[in-house]
């Protein structure tokens, strides 16, 4: 928008110049008339007198008082023109002063407008994003409102509500879910601890019962050998002795540290090399079946870990029950 500005005195006076002011020039024109009527009939009254041979007395202007009041009233006339003139001038500076103001208002409010404008065409763009998300959402609605296979309201708040207290519980198991789960696992060790304590019972006995076995067929063919006078029982037990493994030599020496049962009434008794070569063999066949008893439990833990306390709760008042009358045999 171009800036209007003053015009320069040249300009301004050429334009003063050329405007038509036929309304503002009557009481002007009026006034150079009567001016101009009053000059000839003054000009003609002296050269009446000249001619007339300087007459003393010369004769008045003709309607001297009409005159006289036509002038005063052409020259009221003139001074209003002039005043409303002055007023026009003073109106028109005001109103200048008053579009200039105007002017700057009206610019701030385009500048305002402008930014009310691309706020407005901002929150048009997020309203119109808004309505498309929400149109979505009405359509999604619709096809869960209208699905046949949803339950009323009642039954979805009382499902909530279930699903909500299982929730509360879940959390409260998950905090107690570490020491639940550090107490099984002691009850697991202890299960498997007494797993091995029975197995190392069972294997105990059956070891006892082996070399009491060995013991009394030993004896046996001692008695035949000093029947029959074959060679001495040194030799041929040193000659017959097996060497046992490096597992089965320490329950062996274990074995052999027990007090043996005496032989039959009649019986010699065998020699210390004898018995030793005897508890040797009798130790190295129940290490190797004990080394096999221990791969298949060790194969089947699990199951043992699931079964063995009620196992073992029996296995234990058995052992109990057949201990007693172990050690009524050893004592015998």
């Amino acid at each position: 928008m171009a800036s209007w500005v003053l015009l320069d005195e040249k300009s301004e006076s050429d334009l003063h110049k050329t405007r038509l002011l036929n309304v503002e020039e009557k009481p002007f024109k009026r006034i150079t008339k009567r001016l101009v009527s009053i000059s000839s009939t003054v000009s003609k009254t002296a050269a009446s007198r000249d001619a007339a041979g300087g007459l003393p007395n010369p004769p008045r202007l003709p309607n001297g008082d009409s005159l006289q009041v036509d002038l005063t009233h052409d020259f009221a006339a003139f001074d209003s023109s002039i005043a409303r003139f002055q007023f026009l001038h003073d109106a028109n500076q005001r109103e200048r002063e008053r579009y200039a103001a105007d002017q700057q208002r009206i610019l701030a409010e385009c500048h305002d407008v402008r930014a009310n404008n691309a706020r407005l065409r901002d929150q048009l763009e997020s309203a119109r994003a808004t309505l498309t998300q929400r149109k979505k959402f009405d359509e999604l609605a619709e096809k869960i409102s209208s699905s046949r296979l949803l339950r009323p309201r009642e039954d979805q708040v009382v499902n909530l509500a279930k699903l909500e207290d299982e929730c509360r519980e879940l959390e409260r198991e998950s905090e107690t879910y570490s020491e639940t789960w550090k107490e099984r696992r002691d009850q697991f060790n202890r299960i498997m601890e007494e797993g091995k304590m029975l197995r190392r019972q069972i294997r105990d006995e059956k070891e006892e019962v082996d070399r009491r076995e060995g013991m009394n067929e030993e004896a046996e063919d001692d008695a035949e050998g000093d029947k029959d006078g074959q060679t001495p029982r040194n030799l041929a037990s040193e000659l017959a002795t097996p060497h046992g493994d490096l597992d089965s030599q320490p329950k062996a020496t274990e074995s052999a540290g027990d007090t043996p049962r005496p032989a039959s009434p009649g019986s010699p008794v065998p020699d210390k090399p004898r018995a030793r070569s005897a508890l040797s063999k009798d130790a190295s066949g129940p290490a190797d079946d004990g080394s096999r008893e221990d791969v298949e439990m060790e194969d089947g833990e699990q199951q043992v870990a699931k079964e063995a306390e009620p196992g073992v709760k029996q296995a234990g008042e058995t052992e109990q029950t057949e201990n007693p009358a172990d050690s009524m045999e050893v004592d015998e």
